[in-house]
């Protein structure tokens, strides 16, 4: 009897420490020159939705990409679609979480190929009174 509690409690604690990638994210993406994009993600389980802003062509705009993917044992994979472009632009961006709780991967955008990026969570603000 001891020994299926004390499973019980180990199964409730690590679903309690699962890890969770819901926020806003300063996304490091190196493509010859590091890129600082946001990332912004909301986790419902497995699947994970979010955007990121990219730079476009035209120094002055950028282009928010809405994302959907999976995350499955602290790796996930995310992609969308740039509807504004040209031509359709496809957006992959698969990653994982490191121990100390930034994320790390590679993206590839149309013509961009393995792109690695690293990712530290903005901190929540304190509203001023």
């Amino acid at each position: 009897m001891k020994a299926i509690l004390a499973a019980l409690l180990f199964v409730s604690g690590a679903v309690a420490a699962a890890p969770d990638v819901t926020g806003t994210w300063t996304m490091r993406l190196n493509a010859g020159h590091v890129i600082p994009v946001p990332l912004v993600l909301k986790q419902d389980g497995a699947t994970v939705t979010g955007t990121i802003t990219l730079p476009t062509q035209n120094f002055d705009t950028q282009v928010e990409v809405p994302l959907k993917g999976q995350l499955a044992d602290g790796a996930f994979s995310l992609s969308g679609t740039v509807e504004q472009a040209e031509k359709p632009t496809a957006v992959t961006i698969a990653g994982k979480i490191r121990d100390d709780g930034t994320l790390e991967g590679e993206a590839e955008v149309t013509g961009h190929s393995h792109m690695p990026w690293t990712a530290e969570r903005l901190k929540e603000r304190k509203p001023q009174q």
